[in-house]
């Protein structure tokens, strides 16, 4: 039986991903590690084995990985978070592990404050950077670091508030006001498979309804970054449409927790990235059944432990 090592197992992908292995991929074994224990990490119900581990911050990450992949004979390895799946990517044992895309792409996606350098090669539009010291009161601007994941580490704030935060950690962006848009995308024999979600609605940066549409335009956007990357693994990201024209403002290297969004139409992007790894037909999971639909997300709990 073939293993799959899956971190970061507390965020809503890692459920998603569990999920569908369990569901789909019977044979293979899951192994979680997170670095909560598992009675706070709801995926651990569908692991053979949870493990607790340092934060990919910590200086002993790498070595505890490449630990638990030997002892427990671990096929594939599938980081959630970015920054973990650069850092796999400096370990020469853990690159042998990893199912994840290429490190120009996730590099890529990290620097945001590089997107401009890129994109505009692509004939993709980016917001503008603006210089801090340049900034006039009653400016309203973006604020995001490199590295950062999720709406937590992106403000939208005045210009009174930008002094609150780390300047040395901080790049300014023009602030666009429009309707946003994450563009799911699965890259199949070098072709550009996507669900676009529009956001409807929004709670504690979480998408809770969704119209799923088709677009032309952003299909064409995720195929320019299928080819210029060489992506094999699915991905997604974000745009801010306004006046007709997009804007892309965040990029990641691997599928969101707003993915299981996209599912509901028939296209599991989750299942058909297992079944590329497993060696398996993929186009089974990408029969998308609705162009277009409103999707809406509720929470289910889970008894995990009792006391």
């Amino acid at each position: 039986m073939k293993k799959i090592l899956i971190t970061s197992a507390g965020t809503g992908t890692a459920f998603s991903y569990a999920t569908a292995i369990a569901k789909n991929f019977s044979d293979l074994e899951i192994i979680t590690a997170d670095i909560n224990p598992a009675q706070y990490v709801t995926a651990s119900i569908y692991s053979k084995k949870h493990v607790v581990v340092p934060s990919s911050f910590d200086d002993n990450y790498r070595a505890t990985l490449e630990k638990i992949i030997t002892e427990n004979q671990i096929d594939y390895y599938l980081p959630l978070i970015d920054l973990e799946i650069k850092n796999a990517y400096q370990s020469e044992y853990l690159t042998t592990k990893l199912v994840a895309n290429n490190s120009y792409f996730c590099n890529a996606a990290i620097k945001k404050d590089c997107y401009h350098t890129w994109a505009a090669d692509l004939n993709i539009q980016t917001p503008a950077r603006l210089k801090l010291n340049k900034l006039k009161n009653g400016d309203t601007v973006v604020l995001k670091k490199n590295g950062g994941f999720g709406s937590k580490d992106t403000k939208i704030v005045k210009y009174q508030a930008v002094n609150k935060y780390n300047q040395n950690e901080i790049t300014a962006y023009k602030h666009i006001d429009g309707d946003e848009y994450t563009i799911d995308c699965y890259p199949l024999n070098g072709r550009a498979i996507t669900t676009i979600r529009k956001r409807v609605e929004v709670k504690n940066g979480v998408c809770i309804k969704a119209k799923i549409t088709q677009n032309e335009q952003l299909t064409d956007t995720a195929q320019k970054l299928v080819d210029h990357f060489h992506l094999n693994h699915p991905f997604c990201f974000q745009v801010i449409n306004q006046n007709s024209e997009y804007y892309l403002i965040d990029l990641n290297p691997r599928l969101g927790g707003g993915t299981s969004l996209s599912a509901a139409t028939g296209r599991d992007y989750f299942s058909a990235h297992i079944a590329y790894i497993l060696n398996l037909n993929v186009e089974d999971f990408l029969d998308q059944n609705i162009d277009s639909c409103i999707v809406t997300r509720q929470y289910t709990n889970y008894l995990m432990k009792v006391l």
